[in-house]
């Protein structure tokens, strides 16, 4: 089974999302996606459940990194 997802007119299948069309649907740049959620790794496209392991382990460092600083 093929899932397809459209959003602002880009389409998402099979579970694979373009670094790319992420960028245009999130206003973030390409490079900082790369660098601050996927820690420099060199994929341009990725599955939908790694987009939310990564998002998940970026928000966890961040919520430690803020509480350090208080």
């Amino acid at each position: 089974m093929t899932t397809t997802l459209t959003t602002n007119g880009h389409e998402v299948k099979s579970g694979k999302v373009s670094l790319e069309v992420l960028a245009k649907m999130t206003g973030f740049p390409v490079e900082m996606i790369k660098e601050e959620i996927f820690k420099g790794e060199g994929t341009d496209q990725v599955s939908l459940d790694d987009l939310r392991t990564a998002m998940l382990s970026y928000i966890d460092s961040t919520m430690l990194i803020n509480e350090e600083v208080k």
